[in-house]
């Protein structure tokens, strides 16, 4: 969750950076215009996305340490450095 989480930052940022050249080189009201939808359109949703993330992750850490679904977390994780190993 944490990688993704990274990625997402990193494509807002990127896009950010994408729109803003775009609108320098358009300065125009319609580059300022564009400027503006990118947020609203691109930006905005990328935001939430972020937000559902660390909600996501949030909730599987606290189900991770607790009962359950702490031993199926644990065979997961160990499920996974065999496959890495093999």
């Amino acid at each position: 969750m944490k990688d993704l989480k990274k990625r997402a930052e990193d494509l807002k940022k990127d896009l950010k950076a994408m729109y803003k050249n775009l609108t320098t080189a358009l300065d125009t009201p319609a580059g300022n215009a564009l400027q503006l939808a990118a947020e609203d359109v691109l930006i905005e949703p990328i935001d939430k996305m972020i937000l559902v993330i660390d909600h996501i992750s949030d909730t599987l850490n606290e189900v991770k340490g607790k009962g359950y679904y702490k031993d199926v977390f644990d065979k997961f994780e160990q499920l996974n450095q065999n496959i890495k190993f093999n």
